[in-house]
């Protein structure tokens, strides 16, 4: 995936849960609390109304969800 007009390898989580200042997803190597901004917030809670198996781009690493970008 392209972000910021580089490459960066993600990793793909579903959501399990929404919470009031957090989302944890299911990634392939367990589970994920991610701490998320009120936009984000609204953005993942759309695209999981849309399809509750969307896959959300993630950064294990940086404990950060990844909406913006281009798929290389």
């Amino acid at each position: 995936m392209y972000v910021n007009g580089a490459y960066k390898m993600v990793d793909l989580g579903y959501v399990k849960e929404i919470k009031e200042a957090s989302v944890v997803f299911i990634v392939d190597v367990g589970e994920i609390e991610v701490e998320v901004d009120a936009v984000t917030k609204d953005a993942i809670e759309m695209i999981n109304q849309a399809d509750e198996e969307a896959l959300i781009p993630l950064d294990i690493k940086e404990k950060a969800v990844i909406l913006e970008g281009e798929p290389a």
